[in-house]
């Protein structure tokens, strides 16, 4: 898999994921609710954003080496 497929694959998934929660939270809206969002939902927003970053850096690193390796 490409990372550009890999960016592609986790943003879809979790934009997703907060497409889902937020029709959710339009019937379950507690503190229970409220906890899962603050404890594991915006946390995991978080991780998949420093992934996002992650794999663009990995992205051009992959293109510098193919520059000095003459495989364009």
């Amino acid at each position: 898999m490409s990372v550009a497929t890999a960016k592609v694959k986790l943003t879809s998934a979790s934009r997703d994921l907060r497409i889902r929660w937020t029709e959710a939270t339009q019937k379950w809206n507690d503190p229970a609710s409220r906890a899962i969002e603050k404890n594991h939902l915006i946390p995991f927003e978080a991780k998949v954003r420093s992934a996002l970053n992650a794999l663009d850096t990995i992205q051009d690193v992959l293109r510098i080496m193919q520059r000095d390796c003459g495989d364009d």
